[in-house]
C-alpha cells in the first residue's frame, strides 16, 4: 500500500445504497452508523450519485412550496427513494490519486467527503477529518518510517551515507550518494509518505551521470 495515496488512508467498503432505496432505510443507515452519506450505485455497480444529510432535511420544511429559485430543495422536500433524493454527479477522486490531489479538490469543491473509484466502481470514501488526520502524527514516527522503510528498505542508504531531520513534518535530507540520478527518487519516495509536508533534498553526489 503506497502511504501516500488516497487508498491508503480512505475508509473502504463505504456504506451504498440503490436508486431505490426508500427514504427512512437511507435516515436509519446515516443515524445507525454515523455517517453523514452514502453512495447511489446502479445495478452495475456504477456511483450514481450521494445521498447526505442535507439531501434529507428538506423534508423536514413545513412549507412545501417554497419560491422558484428553490425548486430543486422542493423536490427533494416530496421525494422518496434515493434516485429522486441525490445529489448527482457524485464528486469523486481515484483510490491511487495524491493526498494533495484529494486536499486539492476538497478546496475546490467544497463538499465533506470524497467517494473513491478503482476501475470505476467504489472502493471506499475520505472524508476531510481522515486527510487532516494525516498530518498528526509526530516527526519521530516519520523520522523512523523514512530511515527505514524508504532509505534503509528501498533505497539501501544507510545513516553513514544519508541523514535526515524532521521538524514540523518538513523532511531535510543531507549527505552524498554514488550517482546524481540517485537523487531525485529520495525526494520522490519520501514525497509519496502520508504525513510529509515537504521535502528538503540536500543531498551531494560523486559522479555525474544525468546529461
Amino acid at each position: 500500500m503506497n502511504a501516500g495515496k488516497v487508498s491508503a488512508v480512505m475508509t473502504a467498503d463505504p456504506i451504498t445504497v440503490s436508486p431505490q432505496t426508500p427514504f427512512k432505510d437511507i435516515a436509519q443507515l446515516l443515524t445507525g452508523n454515523g455517517i453523514s452519506a452514502v453512495g447511489v450505485v446502479d445495478k452495475t455497480g456504477a456511483l450514481v450519485g450521494v445521498v447526505s444529510e442535507a439531501d434529507l432535511l428538506p423534508h423536514l420544511w413545513e412549507e412545501r412550496k417554497p419560491r422558484w429559485r428553490e425548486r430543486r430543495p422542493a423536490r427533494k422536500a416530496t421525494a422518496c427513494v434515493a434516485k429522486d433524493l441525490m445529489t448527482s454527479p457524485a464528486v469523486t477522486i481515484a483510490a491511487d490519486a495524491t493526498l494533495a490531489a484529494a486536499a486539492a479538490q476538497f478546496a475546490h469543491s467544497g463538499v465533506r467527503r470524497l467517494f473513491v473509484l478503482r476501475n470505476g466502481k467504489v472502493a471506499g470514501v475520505l472524508s476531510r477529518r481522515d486527510l487532516v488526520a494525516v498530518f498528526t502524527r509526530g516527526d519521530s514516527d516519520l523520522e523512523r518510517e523514512v530511515s527505514e522503510r524508504v532509505l534503509r528498505d528501498q533505497l539501501n542508504l544507510g545513516p553513514d551515507r544519508v541523514r535526515i531531520e524532521v521538524r514540523a513534518e518538513i523532511v531535510t535530507v543531507v549527505g552524498r550518494v554514488e550517482r546524481r540520478s540517485d537523487i531525485a527518487p529520495v525526494t520522490r519516495l519520501i514525497q509519496e509518505l502520508s504525513g510529509v509536508v515537504e521535502v528538503r533534498n540536500r543531498l551531494d553526489y560523486v559522479w555525474n551521470d544525468v546529461a
